[in-house]
């Protein structure tokens, strides 16, 4: 036996809560005699000093190692690439007092009230805790009443060095974003290949919702599914993968034949990947648009119709003439209402614009809409092309000077 591995076990003894030692808790560092120190040391070092049987728990914001049989449990933030230990939580077997004589499954959530001159709780279902600085206390509370009961005794005490609102400190935290390129990289891979195929994507997205709430899960928000012309349908996806979002935007034919996808990363505003299986479509704009007048807390048109509004201004019939012909269902319905303002009591209409717009006027497609705030796949073309509908918002236009 290693001399090493003998001072391992010694220490272990020499705080093995079922000695009868009680441990002395530092707020904002550790616990006296144990070299583990919050924002300093790492989980390697709990795990040299403390073995493999521990609990692993993951969750989306932090990972715990909980030692049941000695009742310690070690948080990291799993996305620092330090893993950093950033707090340390004591419950029984474990034998604690901090050094204001606050005694562990002895003192009352009132011992502490007073300790403090302090009152009152934040309240989960399950329990309700008290935070000072650098150090929390934690009692049970029964889930089917309102409240808890004060003299309730501590089961739980977590040592800290976190900020307001319990955000753990950044101290010598980097991020690892290698797990984030690594699915990136994965979902890409599929897109690309050659073979591709629904059902490899789809599984994909099985793995991915297993452990979509643990951390660098991919979590897949489908924004909207819908029919479009020339029998396609178009599935556009919100995916969030540690705080950032993506779009990935696939078309496919009836049959289920790949003809068009694209992953965009919202953040940096770019294109990861695009392709086009069906050159029927290479000129076909199958980018996601929102149709709306005045959208969000600003109340200001969504960015088409801002430039469908100024090829109104300037009496741009032959784009517009463009846009009404686009597959894109929001396109077609900005040119569709550009050409309808520039038409009243001017010109004649072409029989092809006749043509398309009666077309429009019958179209059952659902349109990606924002009322206000409310952003969905909420109306039908044919609904929003509807005279008196038409009146309102060009009123509203004139009124507010998008058009002159």
């Amino acid at each position: 036996m290693t001399l090493k591995t003998i001072n391992i076990i010694l220490l272990i003894l020499c705080f093995n809560p079922l000695s009868g030692q009680t441990n002395v808790l530092i707020p904002n560092k550790g616990i006296e005699g144990i070299s583990i120190v919050i924002d300093s040391s790492n989980i390697s070092d709990v795990i040299e000093t403390y073995g493999t049987e521990y609990t692993l728990s993951e969750k989306t914001l932090i990972t715990n190692y909980r030692y049941n049989k000695i009742g310690l449990t070690f948080q990291i933030d799993p996305y620092d690439k330090n893993q950093i230990v950033r707090s340390i939580s004591v419950e029984s077997p474990f034998k604690a007092t901090t050094e204001n004589g606050i005694v562990l499954n002895e003192s009352t959530m009132k011992d502490v009230w007073n300790t403090y001159n302090d009152k009152g709780c934040f309240t989960s279902k399950t329990y309700a805790w008290n935070t000072q600085n650098g150090i929390s206390y934690y009692i049970k509370k029964d889930p089917n009443k309102k409240g808890y009961d004060s003299e309730e005794k501590i089961f739980k005490i977590e040592i800290n060095n976190s900020g307001d609102f319990g955000i753990s400190s950044r101290t010598n935290f980097e991020f690892n974003d290698k797990p984030v390129k690594e699915k990136l990289n994965s979902l890409i891979a599929i897109l690309k290949s050659d073979s591709f195929n629904f059902q490899e994507l789809d599984s994909f997205w099985s793995k991915e919702k297993v452990t979509e709430n643990k951390p660098y899960g991919i979590e897949k928000r489908i924004s909207f599914n819908r029919k479009i012309e020339n029998n396609l349908n178009q599935e556009t996806s919100e995916l969030w993968l540690v705080g950032s979002s993506y779009n990935l935007n696939i078309i496919k034919s009836s049959d289920n034949e790949l003809v068009y996808l694209k992953l965009t990363d919202n953040n940096e505003q770019k294109t990861l990947f695009e392709r086009i299986e069906n050159s029927n479509f290479e000129k076909t704009d199958f980018d996601v648009y929102t149709y709306g007048t005045f959208c969000g807390i600003a109340g200001t048109p969504p960015d088409k119709c801002q430039k469908m509004l100024a090829l109104v201004n300037k009496k741009d019939f032959k784009e517009l003439a463009k846009w009404l012909q686009s597959l894109n269902p929001e396109i077609a319905t900005y040119g569709y209402i550009g050409l309808q303002y520039l038409v009243q009591n001017e010109i004649d209409i072409p029989e092809s614009w006749f043509t398309r717009m009666s077309e429009l006027n019958k179209s059952e497609i659902q349109l990606n809409t924002c009322e206000g705030c409310i952003y969905g796949v909420t109306e039908k073309i044919k609904d929003v092309l509807k005279e008196d509908n038409l009146k309102q918002i060009y009123r509203s236009f004139q009124q507010s000077g998008w058009i002159k």
